[in-house]
């Protein structure tokens, strides 16, 4: 059995809203819902943004997991370069050398 929620109404009216709406009245209704979505969850906002930024302020856990982030992410490109740098086959090295490729410029080869 499904609980309803206590959105459920105002979920209502803005589906009927923005079928019965305009491209202009839809636009209006979006900024309005947003402006009441923002005052309803501002404290939350505030708290996530007070939490984030002094752990990024802190020098401790945020300048750590930053340091950690960064050497990971090192380790993964180190690692993703070694393994696409190949040794070049013996057969290409001598097509690469000077003498090979004049002569095939001549088509003497």
């Amino acid at each position: 059995m499904t609980h309803p929620r206590p959105d459920d109404g105002l979920r209502a009216r803005l589906r009927t809203a923005l079928n019965a709406a305009s491209a202009h009245d839809s636009q209006h209704l979006e900024e309005r819902v947003m402006a009441q979505w923002q005052q309803r969850h501002a404290s939350a906002q505030a708290e996530f943004a007070a939490a984030g930024g002094a752990a990024l302020r802190t020098p401790g856990m945020g300048r750590r997991a930053l340091r950690l982030a960064t050497g990971v992410v090192l380790v993964a490109a180190l690692l993703v370069t070694a393994s696409t740098w190949r040794s070049r086959d013996a057969s290409v090295e001598e097509l690469m050398q000077l003498d090979v490729l004049s002569e095939m410029a001549l088509g003497e080869m």
